[in-house]
């Protein structure tokens, strides 16, 4: 019996313009970008539209089903934002705008960089020489009970506690994202001064998600913040009110934070 699977039968298929499709096949995407992008291709072309509009949980519900939909929502909401910055798909307006791909010679892919699996192994075996010639040089001293001190007093165990903790608390690239905000929003309130409130709200967010702990994820957030006429003040405000418009503030705070990434605001 052949595998393959004969046109004529499979109830129905997607025409995908050739342009786009060796574009997609040479395009430097990650998986999740090229799987959103077709998930795009299959509910416009799919159904003869030029555009859609479309939730990211939709779209998380073909990817990975209505169990998984929930937890990688925010995850797609992402993807979407990297390939509209890439300009590779585009929508003009908020989350619930319409959503469409642009000519292949309009994209601009970011530059994906690339590390031969050879050299990189090398390097982690001279990251590991080094440290363990670093740690025969620290001069320690074993108690009767087997702990290890430091010249100091201090136990080994205790100091690299300190030192993990340390390292976790100045994670958050603060002013790296601040400079992002200022670069993709010029139109918005400037930050003056990095308080100590928004360097605790800040590291709550960074912390919150492996996915917030990346610039580009940042990068993508403030994009997001700049296609919605409502958060950048653009649209006109209700009953005569004063346009709303958007600070770096409210867009870190916890409540408005997620509803940013999940699209759920008065767009």
């Amino acid at each position: 019996m052949s595998n393959v699977i004969p046109l004529h039968s499979t109830g129905g298929f997607t025409r995908m313009d050739n342009d786009l499709y060796e574009a997609l096949i040479g395009a430097e995407l990650s998986g999740r970008e090229l799987r959103v992008a077709m998930a795009i291709h299959r509910l416009t072309a799919g159904y003869n539209k030029d555009s859609v509009k479309v939730a990211a949980l939709y779209i998380a519900k073909m990817m990975y089903g209505d169990q998984g939909a929930d937890s990688e929502r925010a995850n797609v909401s992402r993807a979407i934002n990297s390939l509209i910055r890439q300009r590779v798909l585009f929508r003009d307006g908020g989350s619930r705008d319409p959503i469409n791909f642009l000519p292949a010679k309009e994209w601009k892919l970011d530059q994906k960089a690339t590390v031969l699996k050879s050299t990189h192994c090398v390097e982690n075996m001279h990251a590991t020489v080094l440290k363990t010639t670093h740690i025969k040089e620290i001069n320690t001293i074993t108690t009767p009970g087997g702990v290890v001190v430091g010249a100091d007093g201090e136990t080994q165990a205790n100091a690299g506690k300190v030192a993990r903790r340390k390292s976790t608390v100045e994670a958050c690239p603060y002013q790296a994202i601040v400079d992002l905000f200022h670069t993709a929003l010029p139109e918005l309130p400037a930050v003056a001064i990095l308080t100590a409130d928004r360097r605790s709200k800040l590291q709550a967010r960074w912390r919150e998600s492996d996915v917030h702990r990346d610039l580009a994820f940042w990068a993508d957030y403030f994009f997001q913040v700049k296609t919605s006429d409502f958060l950048t003040g653009k649209a006109p405000g209700r009953n005569g009110a004063k346009s709303f418009r958007a600070t770096f503030d409210w867009l870190i705070a916890p409540s408005n934070f997620v509803k940013v990434v999940e699209g759920n605001y008065n767009a």
